[in-house]
């Protein structure tokens, strides 16, 4: 479903010639560098996450959920002194395209713009850090989405391949992220949520395969301006 999702989002985008400049799916390059990305944490996994990046010596950006930064401080803390970047996931997960068939437009500015809000406050109270990045959950993306973050400096980010939330053998999610690797591409992992151990291998092979391949891992922001 995320994945369709996706899609859709990505066709209604493509069509849309205003506004590219703050929605990326993927980042313009021919270089070899891929970008890891993480949602819905900090969670359970966010520290054996952060433990495999380490020993690759690879940075990241974790998109993460208010409701849960304020129970994991700690772990927040630990993701910026290991030099990766934290990007705003909202603070509970609403499910804008639920919310939109029963709410109008105007409610849904005001509980987005709460939502981001809250957890950019939660986030500044614990490592004083301002956001700049923004993913809404299950990928949302709608043009009055952009009209209300473009004047506030967000970039919105979605993905160019996840899929660690479908029931595959972790062998076969492994393969799925291999297989989709490519120049700029921006892949979707959850450190937060269920469980996450077939999340853990395939990131691993999947980094191992990168390496393999020749490929180097980079922030965000060191492509986004």
């Amino acid at each position: 479903m995320k994945i369709l999702i996706f899609f859709v989002i990505f066709i209604f985008f493509c069509g849309n010639s205003e506004g590219k400049e703050i929605f990326y799916w993927k980042i313009n390059t021919t270089q070899k560098v891929v970008f890891l990305t993480f949602d819905d944490g900090p969670g359970e996994y966010t520290e054996v996450i952060l433990d495999i990046l380490k020993k690759y010596n690879i940075q990241a950006t974790f998109f993460v959920l208010g409701e849960c930064v304020k129970y994991r401080k700690d772990v927040l803390k630990r993701i910026v002194s290991e030099g990766h970047s934290i990007g705003n996931h909202t603070y509970s997960h609403k499910n804008f395209y639920q919310l939109s068939k029963k709410m109008s437009r105007e409610e849904l500015k005001n509980i987005l713009q709460q939502e981001i809000k809250k957890t950019q406050q939660e986030v500044f109270e614990i490592v004083g850090s301002t956001l700049v990045f923004v993913r809404l959950p299950n990928g949302f993306y709608h043009k009055w989405v952009e009209d209300i973050l473009k004047d506030t400096g967000y970039k919105i980010i979605n993905w160019t391949f996840g899929y660690d939330w479908h029931n595959v053998s972790k062998e076969e999610l492994a393969k799925r992220y291999c297989s989709a690797l490519q120049p700029g591409g921006i892949y979707l992992f959850h450190d937060g949520g269920k469980n996450r151990q077939k999340t853990l291998f395939a990131l691993e092979k999947f980094i191992q395969y990168c390496i393999s391949q020749g490929y180097k891992f980079a922030k965000l922001e060191d492509y986004i301006k």
